[in-house]
């Protein structure tokens, strides 16, 4: 491990190993050794304890397989994470790696769950993960289980030392990240009733909002095979993604921090324009289109917007209730609209619906109910919206009743079999507060039109679902 500055990243997944790595193996390239920048990985699950383990065995070296929409590709060798631990394993590691002073930033990608967030943007203390990790952190033992547990041991070590001072910059696709992560923390700290850590963390500690943006699906199984063919590198944890990549950070730092505006990355304090086209635009279209997708039987992304009118449906989307709901626009929506189609549209990349199907009940506030709440505070009923949440509805109906077969992963399932269990499963879906935040009671006329376009699609897929 080199004694260079350094980041700490929590979550060692395919994005951030596409993306924030990716962009310091960049810059690094601009730099002299003594100026360059690596990254410290840390897992906090034990159930993707794998890929530490496989980065480990390799000094944290892999192979970044950049594909562009024609299918040419660059295999790059990616060396700026030098450090692999596993928190899951042994949480005492966490003091050890932040009780170092050329620790000057910790980023995070845990995926929008792994905030634990009540539809007020509090943080869920009702949550026995969060509950279990509250009692951790005040009796000073034990092993935690969501990130504000680990954070809470990071910054506890960081303010022992005499330049603790660090940034937290979460890398996630939720609106206002680091002011979400940064009240929530807060709450979780006063739940454990660290007073003064609070006190600590409001002089030392800063929270930038973020905006990040790359397509890395999780890689067939060749893909090893296949860099060794290229490379002549046996690699037993190489990723792929598209050739697209953006990263837009806060001008909200608390001390160093790498200069990758060298490599593109945009510093702003106008994130917010930048997050509200991207996650409304691509991951809102992303994220409806998907469960269409596979209730046609479709296995990967591209195959959705192959099929013309999954295509047209999109498009009415995104130009007549995302596009003209979007006031802020840091650049051409309909540019960008047409970029995020090509970018789709990538079959090499063949990203697999089922990995963008995942974890729709907390991702739904996030991506879509903006835009339905924009269109009708403009008296515009969002049609095209409401046909593709019916989908959506369909699609966790079919599957939890066992008439669709499909690998859906959502910690909040439990939420929609009890809309499933109820009498009137639609009712109780439209009544959910944590989905709707009281929408449908205020616009009660939507509420109708949609129960029926749920009925109506439910109907359409009797006869293929019976």
């Amino acid at each position: 491990m080199s004694k260079n500055n350094r980041l700490v990243h929590f979550g060692i997944g395919a994005f951030h190993r596409g993306h924030q790595a990716y962009y310091l193996k960049l810059l690094n390239e601009q730099l002299q050794e003594a100026d360059r920048w690596y990254y410290t990985d840390v897992n906090l699950r034990d159930d993707t304890r794998h890929i530490p383990d496989a980065l480990k065995k390799q000094q944290g070296i892999y192979h970044f397989k950049r594909i562009a929409p024609d299918g040419a590709a660059q295999y790059i060798q990616i060396d700026s994470i030098d450090r692999v631990e596993d928190a899951s394993a042994d949480p005492s590691v966490i003091e050890r790696i932040f009780n170092d002073s050329a620790v000057k930033a910790l980023t995070i990608t845990v995926t929008e769950a792994g905030y634990y967030l009540t539809d007020s943007d509090d943080l869920n203390l009702d949550n026995h993960e969060v509950s279990h990790d509250v009692a951790v952190i005040r009796q000073g033992s034990g092993q935690p289980k969501t990130l504000f547990g680990y954070l809470a041991l990071a910054l506890l070590t960081r303010k022992k030392m005499h330049d603790g001072a660090i940034t937290v910059a979460t890398c996630d696709n939720l609106r206002d990240n680091g002011k979400r992560l940064e009240k929530a923390f807060f709450q979780f700290v006063n739940a454990a009733e660290f007073n003064t850590l609070s006190n600590w963390i409001s002089d030392n500690v800063t929270f930038p909002c973020s905006m990040v943006d790359r397509i890395t699906p999780v890689p067939p199984q060749s893909l090893a095979a296949e860099v060794k063919q290229y490379t002549g590198i046996d690699d037993a944890c190489p990723i792929m993604g598209e050739d697209f990549e953006q990263w837009v950070i806060e001008d909200k730092l608390a001390t160093a921090f790498p200069p990758l505006e060298k490599v593109g990355v945009t510093f702003t304090n106008k994130v917010h324009a930048f997050e509200e086209a991207k996650i409304r635009i691509l991951n809102g279209g992303h994220f409806l289109l998907s469960y269409v997708g596979a209730l046609r039987g479709y296995q990967t992304y591209d195959e959705n917007v192959r099929d013309a009118e999954l295509n047209e449906w999109l498009k009415q989307y995104h130009q007549n209730e995302v596009i003209p709901t979007i006031y802020d626009r840091p650049f051409d929506l309909e540019a960008y609209r047409e970029i995020i189609i090509s970018r789709f549209s990538n079959a090499y990349i063949a990203d697999s619906i089922e990995r963008i199907a995942m974890d729709s009940i907390s991702k739904f506030p996030q991506f879509i109910l903006p835009t339905v709440k924009l269109n009708l505070e403009r008296n515009h009923i969002p049609t095209a919206a409401m046909r593709l949440i019916a989908h959506w509805y369909c699609f966790l109906a079919l599957n939890i009743s066992g008439r669709f077969t499909f690998n859906y992963k959502d910690p909040y399932l439990a939420a929609a079999q009890r809309w499933m269990e109820h009498a009137d499963p639609i009712d109780a879906f439209l009544k959910d507060p944590n989905i709707w935040q009281g929408l449908n009671q205020r616009y009660p006329l939507f509420a109708e039109s949609l129960a029926t376009q749920i009925m109506q699609t439910l109907d359409e897929y009797q006869e293929r679902y019976p």
